[in-house]
């Protein structure tokens, strides 16, 4: 599980992103215009930050290696769901592709940003058998600090022929 959480963590860090959704912002014109800008060190947004009724933009490869965006609604924070201090965004995802397939495997670790700065991944969907684009959404605070937590320094082998 540990794993699991730093690699989408990394994932997140690492992916070919677009900082911000807003119109008139470089960013939003790069996505206009289809080129990817890579985000080395993108701002994050806390829980205590996120509430219903914001709208931000996800990044999932439907198809080939192309990430393509679909429009994210916060539908609300669950607190303490997922184990103490686990919370989940609770996100409504729309656009045609997403509305058609609703969210599947596949999308997990897709980049997720509020207001133009990393809010965290989509993780799972919400509704076994329901194909409504509903998802829930690992805060990128829970990942990061999952990683601090496996970064541990490398124990050195003692030399050879003493014990």
């Amino acid at each position: 599980m540990k794993k699991l959480a730093s690699f989408v963590a990394v994932a997140c860090l690492s992916f070919p992103s677009f900082a911000s959704a807003q119109a008139g912002s470089p960013q939003a014109r790069s996505v206009q215009a289809g080129s990817v800008q890579k985000v080395q060190n993108p701002q994050i947004i806390t829980v205590s930050q996120i509430h219903a009724g914001m709208r931000g933009v996800a990044y999932t490869v439907f198809e080939g290696v192309k990430p393509e965006a679909m429009e994210v609604e916060v539908l609300g924070v669950l607190h303490n769901v997922n184990g103490p201090k686990g919370d989940i965004i609770l996100v409504r995802l729309h656009g045609q592709k997403v509305e058609y397939t609703g969210v599947v495997a596949g999308m997990s670790g897709s980049p997720v940003y509020l207001d133009g700065k990393l809010a965290g991944a989509l993780a799972f969907r919400i509704g076994e058998f329901s194909k409504e684009p509903i998802a829930g959404v690992t805060p990128i605070a829970d990942m990061l600090e999952i990683s601090g937590l496996t970064a541990r320094p490398q124990r050195t082998p003692p030399p050879l022929g003493r014990q």
